[in-house]
This record gives C-alpha cells, sequence and structure tokens, in this order.
C-alpha cells in the first residue's frame, strides 16, 4: 500500500481548507471566516483590557486521589526479579564511579605531593 498525500493536504502534511462547491455554502463560509477573524481581532484587543482572568476551580482533594490513585493503576511495575536486576545494575555501577573517582584522587593526590613536596 502506497502512501499518498490527499488532495486537501498542502506540502506540510496540514489540511487545506475545503472550498465547497454551492454558491450558499461558500457564502455561509466567508461568512464563518470573517466572524473569526473579528473574535480573533477582539481576542487580541480584549486581553490587554482586562486585567485579571477568571480564577479556574481548585480540584477537591477527594478528586485529587482518586486522580493519583487512577494514574498509578496505569503504571507497569516491575516484577521482583527485574526490580533485583536493576537494583544490582545501580550498585555495581555506582561501586565502579566510586573507584574511577578513587584512582584519579590518589593519582592526583600523588601528583601534587611530587611537585610539592
Amino acid at each position: 500500500m502506497s502512501q499518498t498525500r490527499s488532495d486537501a493536504e498542502d506540502l506540510d502534511g496540514a489540511p487545506e481548507a475545503v472550498q465547497p462547491q454551492d454558491a450558499a455554502e461558500r457564502k455561509a463560509a466567508l461568512k464563518k471566516a470573517e466572524k473569526t477573524a473579528k473574535e480573533k481581532a477582539g481576542a487580541k484587543s480584549g486581553k490587554a483590557a482586562k486585567k485579571a482572568a477568571p480564577r479556574k476551580k481548585r480540584t477537591s482533594p477527594a478528586l485529587f486521589y482518586r486522580q493519583i490513585v487512577a494514574e498509578l493503576r496505569k503504571v507497569v511495575w516491575p516484577t521482583r526479579s527485574e526490580l533485583l536486576t536493576y537494583t544490582s545494575v545501580v550498585i555495581v555501577f555506582v561501586l565502579c564511579v566510586i573507584g574511577f573517582v578513587a584512582l584519579i584522587d590518589f593519582g592526583l593526590t600523588r601528583a601534587v605531593q611530587a611537585v610539592f613536596g
């Protein structure tokens, strides 16, 4: 199956506005476009005129808790063997980094003592 671009898409892949065939449909589409343009212009000037936007209603503690539980149900928890594997990998990596830093520290200490003393 080949992937083709429809006639209603421009080069960016965004769909273009499909032109209505009927004169009444074109007139209605033109009115709608003018109304949208006026609303956008009004919204820009209205933002400057408004000092404070209305505050959103706060979430209740019960709703917040339900949302937390719902999100935790989506989590894929690791099995015990996966958890032990991940933990051991982290511990081994940390020990390797500690050893590397200790070697650098030891080498720099020897170098400073050789130069200064």
